[in-house]
């Protein structure tokens, strides 16, 4: 019994599927301060406090944990606004020290989903 003729095609793309899953991390990106940005909403994933801020006229879905030191986790870009779901947002983690927790099963798909749900939110009530 073979796996047929396109198991490298279905292989490449489970393989695709799951690098995106993956958080990806950001060495060479500068400081933000979280206090400078403005606050969307706030989630509670995994047992922690997470908050999604944005930075004036810069695309990206900052996520901070207030309650923990370092309380910057990175960001999120590749917002579709025609999709609903997560599947082209990309997490990119600039804060090593939560690195592994962002790497625990499920924890980088919650906050892509509930990065995309607050984005699109947003972008509703700022565009009426």
């Amino acid at each position: 019994m073979g796996v047929g003729r396109r198991a490298p095609q279905r292989i490449r793309a489970r393989y695709a599927r799951a690098l995106r899953e993956i958080p990806l991390p950001v060495k060479s990106f500068g400081r933000v301060d979280p206090a400078g940005l403005t606050a969307v909403a706030e989630v509670e994933i995994a047992g922690r406090r997470v908050q999604f801020g944005v930075l004036y006229a810069i695309p990206r879905l900052w996520i901070t944990f207030p309650e923990h030191l370092p309380p910057m986790l990175g960001f999120i870009t590749g917002f579709d606004c025609t999709a609903a779901d997560s599947a082209t947002a990309e997490l990119h983690v600039t804060e090593p020290d939560h690195l592994d927790w962002a790497r625990r099963p499920g924890h980088a798909a919650a906050l892509k989903r509930e990065a995309s749900a607050t984005w699109l939110a947003a972008q509703r009530e700022c565009e009426g």
